[in-house]
C-alpha cells in the first residue's frame, strides 16, 4: 500500500466493527497499532518474535484497522524481517496522519490509571516474548539448533512476575556459555545440552533472585535490536522507561515510574 493513501480511499470493512476514532481503539489496540506503524517507518522489528507479530497483526485485524494477509500483494505491507503480509483498511484516521495521533493519544489519556490492569498484562505477555527472542539470539549466536528452546518453554509460567527481562536475559547468556562448554568436552551429546540448558536456566535465575541490586540483570545491547512493541510499550504507553528491563511486572512499577 502506498504510504500516502487517504483514509477516505479505503473501503470499509464490513466484517469489521465500526471505530470512528483512536480513543475507542482501547489500550490495546493503540499500542499494537502504533507498534505497527513505527516498525513500518522504520523498518525494525514490529514484536520479539514471529509468534507475537502474528498474534499483534491478529488482533489488529480483528479491530478492522488492518487486514492481516493470507498471502502479499503487490499493494501489501510486509513486516520486518519476517514478511507478513498487511494492508491498512481503517477509513477514520489517514494512515500519514496515524502515528502522531497514536503517539499524542498513548503519551496522553492512556497512562490513565484505567490501563493499569492492560498495561499489566501486555508487560507479562511481553517477558516470554522477549526471553525466547533472547535465547534464540543466543543459540544461533553459538551455533546451537533452536529445537533446544523447547527446554525453556516449561519455565515460563503464564503471569510469571518473579523475575525481571534483565534476569532472563543473564541466565540465557550464561547458560548457554555453560551449553557451548560442555559441547565441547562431550560433543554430539544432545541430551546433557539440554539438561545444562534446565538446569543452569533455573539455577542462575535463583542466583539473580537472592541477588541485590543489578549485577545479574542485563539490559538490552546494541547486538539485539529492541522490537517496536516494547519500545512504544515501554516509553510512549508507559513511564516504564529502563524499568520495563530491570523490574518484575508489578502494579506498584507502573503505577511509580
Amino acid at each position: 500500500m502506498n504510504d500516502t493513501q487517504t483514509a477516505s480511499a479505503i473501503a470499509a470493512r464490513l466484517d469489521a466493527p465500526v471505530i470512528s476514532d483512536i480513543c475507542h481503539l482501547g489500550g490495546r489496540g493503540a499500542l499494537y497499532l502504533m507498534a505497527l506503524v513505527q516498525a513500518h517507518q522504520s523498518r525494525q522489528l514490529v514484536a520479539p518474535t514471529l509468534e507475537a507479530t502474528a498474534s499483534l497483526l491478529s488482533v489488529l485485524d480483528a479491530l478492522g484497522v488492518i487486514r492481516a494477509e493470507h498471502r502479499s500483494t503487490p499493494v501489501s505491507n510486509t513486516t520486518f524481517p519476517d514478511k507478513l503480509p498487511w494492508s491498512y483498511t481503517w477509513p477514520h484516521v489517514p494512515f500519514d496522519d496515524l502515528e502522531a495521533r497514536l503517539q499524542n493519544h498513548l503519551s496522553g489519556v492512556a497512562r490513565n490509571t484505567i490501563y493499569a490492569d492492560t498495561w499489566l498484562r501486555i508487560w507479562q505477555e511481553l517477558i516470554p516474548a522477549e526471553v525466547t527472542a533472547y535465547l534464540q539470539y543466543q543459540l544461533r549466536l553459538h551455533q546451537f539448533s533452536e529445537s533446544y528452546l523447547s527446554e525453556l518453554m516449561p519455565m515460563l509460567l503464564p503471569n510469571e512476575s518473579r523475575y525481571s527481562l534483565g534476569n532472563w536475559r543473564y541466565a540465557c547468556w550464561v547458560s548457554v556459555r555453560s551449553m557451548a562448554s560442555v559441547a565441547l568436552q562431550h560433543p554430539g551429546n544432545a541430551e546433557l545440552l539440554k539438561f545444562t540448558l534446565r538446569s543452569e536456566l533455573s539455577r542462575r535465575l535463583q542466583i539473580a533472585l537472592d541477588s541485590p541490586g543489578e549485577k545479574f540483570c542485563f539490559s538490552p545491547s546494541y547486538s539485539m535490536p529492541i522490537s517496536a512493541l516494547s519500545s512504544v510499550f515501554s516509553r510512549v504507553a508507559t513511564s516504564l522507561g529502563d524499568n520495563f528491563w530491570k523490574s518484575p511486572p508489578s502494579y506498584d512499577v507502573l503505577q511509580s515510574s
